[in-house]
């Protein structure tokens, strides 16, 4: 394990974090917040400082990085973001718990939106700022941005790159990585501007739709409000940030193409053509459900069966009405579409639609191989034939996934306060990153009262959740720092 790269990369990427709390600084000038709302940023800022002089390296020219390292290095970076992150919350006394304050930015970083807050409109317009801002930043990676804005890069950075983008796999866009990255960011950044400008459009404010776009773009499910996106009451909003939040749960590579001209690609996608099966056979179950248990005419049906799958399966988590009240089928669509989860290279959350449909065809496969011994099938997934070692990869992702969520469902369950269908939603959520619920934490209630150590270890779920388990698991696993080089 060499040390000196890690704390190389770790003392800027956390300075980083130190340059982004200037925006809340601003938004609370603006505002004319007290000094004791806006020294907490400023004090933040001088604490990160400190760190970073305590643990820089000053150059690392003769030091190689390798996939261990960028694990580690990826997964120190998300949980010290979200420790640097909650200092404001705590020192001006937002969220006087500490780890209340890391839960939350944990939550905001990984685009969960789960909350310890019970009234979220009593926070400054300073910290809802930071707080969805979190969301923007978190949900294309806190290192594909450090990528992007960083004039230097290696070749070696892609070890980071790929240890943080979701999915099975990733792809470059072009050969250097940080041209990849500065892509990705550009066409996510104007995807989010079109957002807030069609939010204006019905009636929000700049800053409401600056934070709940944030929140859209991130997947994240924050919001200024505690009735969600369902305070407005706007069936346009609705609409807006149902079909917006299903756009930002594709693979961003699949813009890239359309405009590079390549839309015929886009639509021979075996991963968009199920991710919209999955989406709109998923709303017309839900529709035809709630017809007959609700009171709901035909368009508010609709569009509240297709918000909701929308929420569910990008993971974003916004909210019209509370889903726990929904009759148990409905919940369980509910819960499969947020297993099943974005698309990879998405900033949603879940398993993938990617690793859903190579299982699916791996399951069909073994079938027709055990029907006709001698037929030898080939598993193709975008046109490309995959190799054993690719659907192995695959399947053993999937076995960590299920023993990661028990381990976390065994733990939670403890809580002297909750019920175990409560402690296992609130595993699905944290895992899969979607922060709205189906018991007690719906999505306009919080986690507040929840013990410490279930918010610590909520905490490890979701990070370990938007990671997909390996850095983190490399971090904590003692093998790792055995052997120094």
């Amino acid at each position: 394990m060499n040390f000196k790269v890690i704390r190389y990369y770790l003392s800027r990427l956390i300075l980083l974090e130190a340059v982004l709390m200037i925006l809340p600084v601003f938004i609370g000038l603006i505002y004319k917040e007290s000094f004791q709302l806006i020294s907490s940023f400023l004090i933040t800022m001088i604490c990160i400082v400190i760190f970073f002089f305590l643990i820089k390296v000053k150059n690392i020219d003769s030091q190689k990085l390798h996939t261990k390292e960028g694990m580690v290095i990826v997964a120190s970076t998300w949980f010290l973001w979200a420790i640097f992150g909650g200092l404001p919350f705590v020192i001006s006394g937002q969220i006087p718990n500490f780890f209340d304050a890391v839960f939350e930015m944990s939550s905001g970083f990984t685009t969960t939106g789960a909350s310890i807050l019970t009234d979220v409109e009593a926070l400054s317009h300073a910290h809802l700022f930071w707080r969805s801002f979190s969301h923007l930043i978190g949900g294309m990676g806190v290192l594909v941005f450090a990528l992007a804005v960083t004039p230097k890069s290696s070749s070696e950075t892609v070890h980071l790159m790929r240890a943080e983008v979701p999915g099975p796999s990733f792809d470059k866009l072009v050969s250097k990585i940080r041209q990849t990255a500065m892509i990705l960011y550009a066409i996510y950044l104007v995807m989010t501007a079109l957002t807030i400008i069609l939010l204006l459009f019905g009636g929000m404010n700049l800053f409401d739709a600056s934070c709940h776009a944030f929140g859209i773009a991130g997947t994240g499910g924050f919001s200024t409000y505690n009735d969600s996106i369902g305070h407005f009451n706007s069936p346009y909003i609705e609409w807006v940030t149902a079909i917006i939040m299903l756009c930002f749960g594709m693979n961003f590579n699949l813009f890239y193409m359309i405009i590079i001209g390549q839309v015929l690609n886009v639509l021979k996608n075996d991963e968009l053509r199920l991710y919209l099966s999955v989406v709109g056979l998923s709303t017309a179950i839900l529709f035809i459900n709630n017809i007959y248990s609700s009171n709901y005419t035909i368009s508010e049906n609709l569009r509240h069966s297709f918000f909701a799958i929308s929420s569910y399966i990008t993971t974003s988590g916004f909210v019209t009405l509370d889903y726990s009240k929904w009759p148990l089928s409905s919940i369980m669509i509910l819960a499969f579409v947020m297993f099943v989860g974005g698309m990879a290279g998405s900033t949603g959350g879940g398993f993938k639609v990617a690793r859903f449909g190579v299982i699916r065809k791996a399951a069909k496969a073994e079938v027709e191989s055990i029907k006709n011994p001698r037929r030898v099938s080939v598993i193709k997934f975008n046109g490309k034939a995959m190799t054993e070692k690719q659907v192995k990869g695959v399947v053993e992702y999937l076995i960590l996934y299920v023993f990661t969520a028990g381990i976390i469902f065994f733990l939670v369950s403890f809580e002297p306060n909750i019920d175990l269908r409560t402690a296992f939603s609130a595993m699905m959520n944290t895992v899969n990153n979607i922060g709205a619920g189906f018991a007690t934490e719906s999505a306009s209630a919080s986690f507040a009262n929840y013990s410490i150590f279930s918010k610590i270890v909520l905490t490890i779920s979701m990070i370990t959740g938007r990671l997909e388990i390996y850095p983190v698991l490399i971090l904590f696993s003692p093998s790792t720092y055995l052997n120094r080089s």
